[in-house]
């Protein structure tokens, strides 16, 4: 089986052995549990020989292809046994990580990675990773950042640009609130100058922001009657703002980014600022697949 043939509509999760990983990998068992499908576990690494260094490139590669594999079974049997999945699949992917679950998110459902990662080589699948398939992957990606676990129902916030951009994000946010029995706040921010905090709708000069607001609210509403839907608009710039709202979020949802300035100084990327330093799940999803 092809790493395409095993990601195809599957939930698919990058591991490399460390608690970081492990702790991707529990979040992308629980989640194709609640959406009944397959998960695959993918394990990447590149050789590379250290400068002058005198190894067997054949040997090297035996010895990092059989701890790629032991590494995918540990995997397995915990999915297995903690999450009571039946239906998991393995790839061992001698290649750049980046390059291996970039191909993989254009079949899959969805990309699960953690942001932390361990030695030399391993760390590519964990780090940069996270970074490169928030800017390129085609399906939604949920990156794990290091967070202490927040209680079931958890809030999940969603932020939204008041255009269609958001679109593909607000629908994703959404059906995992649906899913999880989570109350959802959609956010928006917007840079004024003035110090950062939350604006209430009591304060002049909003009024159009806080009606686009309600507006997706209530556009969404009679496809997930059963969501708490909150709205928030808070000052400030926008990947600092939704860092400091996600304080207490169990999980941060995204757009991709879009490039609005041809020549880019104001044009902040805003997952990768939150990527960086929220204190919870990120997932950034990209416009829907046409």
């Amino acid at each position: 089986m092809t790493i395409l043939e095993a990601s195809t509509g599957a939930v698919v999760v990058g591991v490399d052995g460390s608690e970081a990983g492990d702790q991707a990998l529990d979040w992308a068992a629980e989640q194709a549990a609640l959406e009944r499908r397959r998960l695959t576990i993918v394990h990447g690494g590149v050789v590379q020989m250290p400068p002058g260094a005198e190894l067997d490139p054949a040997l090297l590669l035996t010895a990092m292809r059989r701890e790629g594999h032991a590494v995918l079974e540990r995997a397995a049997q915990r999915a297995r046994d903690e999450h009571d999945l039946s239906e998991v699949a393995t790839e061992l992917v001698m290649d750049d990580a980046r390059a291996a679950l970039l191909e993989a998110s254009s079949v899959a459902h969805l990309l699960v990675v953690g942001s932390r990662g361990r030695g030399p080589v391993t760390s590519l699948l964990l780090g940069s990773v996270g970074i490169a398939l928030s800017q390129h992957a085609r399906c939604p990606v949920v990156v794990r950042r290091p967070h202490e676990p927040r209680p079931p129902g958890a809030e999940i916030l969603v932020g939204t640009d008041l255009t269609e951009n958001s679109e593909a994000a607000l629908e994703w946010a959404f059906r995992q609130a649906a899913l999880r029995g989570s109350p959802l706040t959609i956010i928006h921010t917007l840079f004024e100058g003035l110090p950062e905090g939350d604006i209430p709708p009591e304060v002049s000069g909003h009024a159009q922001e806080w009606a686009r607001l309600q507006e997706i609210a209530d556009r969404f509403a009679p496809r997930f009657p059963d969501v708490e839907v909150q709205l928030r608009l808070r000052r400030g710039l926008a990947d600092e703002a939704l860092t400091q709202a996600a304080a207490s979020a169990d999980m941060v949802v995204l757009g991709a980014h879009v490039r609005r300035s041809i020549f880019g100084l104001l044009d902040l990327n805003v997952p990768r600022g939150v990527l960086e330093h929220a204190p919870c799940l990120v997932a950034v999803v990209p416009a829907a697949r046409t």
